[in-house]
């Protein structure tokens, strides 16, 4: 039923709905191949855990829950991309909204402050969540379920950010209902009719439940009964679908992709640029680097996991210091299923590796590694350890590398190969290789070669079928007298030592790797080249060293060329700026006081030039009357005609 209405609703409002009707044993894979069809923007399923971040309207994935229960309200910190709600509870919230239950007079957020609002079911898909959203908006709640009575509120005057919980012992109906202006029931039974007669007069009454839970002698009481809210919840996840679209928009705007459905869905998404200059250097901070910083590791645990895992997760921790970081809480994790938690950690943690323990009966002992590029998972490889010859680090005697030290990395077997065992071997390689390396080192002192880590392939066959498998040995490098220049050299056990039979592998994706492996451009590679014509000038002919030499040389003095700089003969650097036209006459100058010429010293120099003036006039007028009558004139006596 609730499928044909939803069916009909986008219909109507232009949305393709596709009904996929599959064997429950094909499930799961049938969900998986959706998440990967890019003509899909939505799936509407309640195993929530095997459906896309991007792709759940239901609003009921890790990442949307936790963020609905920690009242953060976005996905990113520009708080472009919102964080999508449940469609029942927020179907609710539309409700009362509409019924104008929530004070607009109040500021965002607090708008049901002073409200008493029950709610008759604390299921984890409605109950709860609804609890908590009203709770988070400044109501007080009672949650009533058949274990009892829980408060979810702010405390007192809503000075929390986010709500709490509070056991209310002893609490029944009969404690809560006459206190509260609103009431929720959604009790999934024929049978059960809520209690019409604790209502307090003018109550407003909603019905979440398929099933009626109120009697028509309710509206003798209560205000406002709404009988149903299935409409409402269809429209709900209608509009939760477009903002996943508008979601996964600004994602592809931002890396410059453009989505295939711009101009069906939402067509003024855009990404705004960094409106303060904290904003700027924090990306400019997060922006990729030519060399980049060592990469730092991160280590988790599900909310199953065995002391074994635990103690592994200690032991890798410290091999992996002071690039590590390691969370002891539990987190209801499935990375395979849903990974956008792991994002989240890695991206808040500017993390790009990470490490997953999580024990199961079907997967015992599991240790999950992730590689993340630009806060998405890259790849990921499943490791389950083998318990009988897993040994920890406190089982083994003797002293330990430092902190901080590089190991030597070892890999034995043709299965580590390019040509040998498989993607999932040269996966395995790849990420302990980026899990040990550490950061770069350009100079290598003897005396810092501490310890190496040997890792060993091996191709099992045990229960009819084929296991692949590393061991993973851990060695403390001891040098001692030998009686020569060269110490000799020994290798002591120092933990951990691990096997692990690989499991799960999710390669990375196309475009994604694309993206991870390119590189800034640079003058290294051919620094590096005119090193190795140096190094490489005893095999070389005189003739095709001179040539590569000098096109190597030019190469480089071109890259390194810059511009209006010089150098002379002594070798002293020159450079010349440019500047812009000036305009003097348009600077503001101070004026100082002891500059200022007073009305004395003008009054002088009027006085002093109209002296000048007289004098050349008498001058001149003595000229014309000593002059010669012939026209003659005394070259030697100023004349004034000229």
């Amino acid at each position: 039923m609730y499928a044909n209405w939803t069916h009909r609703t986008c219909k109507e409002n232009g949305f393709i709905f596709q009904l996929r009707n599959v064997d429950r044993e094909e499930l799961e894979e049938h969900i998986l191949a959706a998440n990967q069809d890019d003509s899909v923007d939505g799936i509407d399923q309640y195993l929530q855990q095997i459906v896309d971040f991007s792709k759940d309207v239901e609003g009921l994935c890790h990442q949307y829950v936790f963020n609905m229960y920690q009242n953060i309200r976005f996905l990113d910190e520009q708080q472009l991309q919102k964080s999508l709600l449940p469609c029942t509870p927020l179907a609710v919230i539309k409700i009362l909204e509409y019924l104008r239950i929530y004070n607009e007079i109040i500021p965002y957020g607090n708008r049901l402050f002073g409200h008493f609002i029950t709610i008759v079911n604390r299921s984890e898909v409605v109950g709860r969540p609804l609890a908590a959203l009203l709770a988070n908006d400044g109501a007080c709640v009672y949650s009533v379920d058949i274990t009892g009575i829980q408060q979810f509120t702010r405390g007192d005057g809503i000075k929390n950010k986010r709500h709490d919980v509070i056991e209310k012992k002893g609490w029944t109906l009969e404690d809560c209902v006459p206190l509260s202006d609103v009431i929720i029931s959604g009790v999934p039974g024929e049978s059960y009719k809520f209690p019409v007669h604790l209502l307090r007069e003018g109550a407003v009454c909603i019905n979440i439940s398929s099933e009626k839970n109120f009697d028509p002698d309710v509206k003798d009481k209560a205000s406002i009964y709404v009988p149903s809210i299935g409409k409402t919840t269809i429209a709900v996840l209608l509009r939760n679908l477009v903002r996943l679209v508008e979601n996964r928009q600004k994602i592809d705007l931002a890396v410059g992709k453009q989505y295939r459905s711009t101009e069906h869905f939402a067509p003024h998404a855009h990404i705004n640029k960094p409106k303060s200059a904290r904003t700027a250097r924090i990306l400019a901070k997060r922006a990729p680097l030519p060399n980049e910083n060592p990469k730092i590791a991160l280590f988790l645990r599900s909310i199953a996991s065995s002391s074994l895992i635990n103690a592994l997760l200690t032991d890798l921790h410290s091999l992996k210091r002071p690039l590590a970081i390691r969370f002891t809480k539990k987190n209801p994790i499935h990375p395979f299923e849903d990974a956008s938690s792991l994002e989240f950690f890695s991206e808040k943690n500017d993390a790009s590796l990470l490490c997953f323990g999580s024990h199961s009966k079907k997967r015992p002992h599991c240790l999950t590694f992730v590689r993340c590029f630009g806060g998405k998972v890259l790849e990921m490889m499943e490791g389950i350890v083998q318990q009988g010859t897993a040994r920890t680090l406190s089982q083994f005697g003797g002293a330990k590398c430092r902190v901080g030290t590089k190991p030597l990395l070892s890999f034995s077997g043709t299965q580590f190969d390019e040509d040998g065992g498989g993607s999932k071997f040269m996966l395995a390689k790849s990420m302990f290789i980026d899990f040990f390396r550490g950061g770069d080192a350009k100079e290598v002192d003897v005396e810092g070669l501490q310890w190496m880590i040997s890792f060993a392939a091996a191709e099992e066959f045990g229960e009819g079928e084929k296991r692949d498998t590393i061991y993973m040995r851990c060695w403390r490098l001891v040098t001692k007298r030998s009686g020569q220049r060269l110490p000799r050299v020994e290798v002591e056990e120092m933990g951990p030592r691990v096997d692990f039979r690989l499991g799960r592998v999710r390669e990375a994706d196309e475009g994604l790797l694309r993206e991870a492996q390119k590189r800034a451009r640079t003058t290294e590679v051919r620094e590096i080249g005119c090193s190795a014509v140096e190094l490489s000038s005893r095999i070389f002919s005189s003739w095709s060293l001179i040539i590569l030499n000098a096109l190597l040389t030019k190469s480089t003095n071109k890259a390194r060329l810059k511009k209006n700089v010089e150098t002379d003969i002594v070798g002293d650097k020159m450079g010349r700026i440019h500047l812009g036209r000036q305009a003097l006459d348009e600077l503001q100058a101070r004026k100082m006081k002891g500059l200022k010429r007073s009305r004395h010293s003008v009054a002088e120099d009027d006085g002093a030039e109209e002296a000048e003036d007289v004098d050349i006039l008498s001058r001149s007028d003595e000229a014309s009357e000593y002059g010669d009558n012939s026209g003659k004139s005394d070259s030697k006596r100023p004349r004034l005609d000229s």
